[in-house]
């Protein structure tokens, strides 16, 4: 073989793997990772004031089923209202206890068109077998 094609065939080679390697990475699936306290309590509590009650359910603990099940029973008939008129809320505050198996956090719920403060809201997650759930079995959501 001639130096020439010789060369062309590094050329080629390397020219492929450098376009191949990036494609790659852009097209594999993203790598899941444990979502942290402060996402699952926003989610949560946004879940719950949109009337998402299934999703909300899957965030708790066992203990505080029942309590997401009493207050989608009081808000019954408004889960429409609810889910027109749709929420944020932002974390203002966490603290870890010491043996960071517990995260206690503030926040502030706001309706998502007007920026007006609904409520103050104090939730408690609590770490079960490495994953985050919402503690709320002492019925302290609202």
């Amino acid at each position: 073989m001639k130096a020439k094609t010789r060369v062309r065939i590094i050329f080629l080679t390397l020219t492929a793997l450098a376009v191949g390697f990036p494609l790659l990475f852009l097209t594999a699936p993203p790598v899941p990772h444990p979502l942290g306290p402060e996402v699952i309590a926003v989610s949560f509590v946004e879940n719950l004031t949109n009337a998402n009650f299934d999703e909300a359910r899957k965030l708790v603990t066992p203990e505080s089923v029942e309590t997401v099940h009493l207050f989608e029973t009081l808000v019954g008939s408004q889960s429409d209202e609810l889910k027109s008129e749709p929420t944020h809320f932002t974390v203002s505050n966490s603290q870890m206890n010491a043996t960071q198996d517990s995260l206690f956090i503030e926040g502030k719920l706001f309706f998502s068109n007007k920026h007006r403060i609904i409520r103050h809201i104090n939730l408690v997650l609590v770490n079960r077998e490495g994953r985050w759930l919402v503690d709320c079995h002492d019925n302290n959501i609202f």
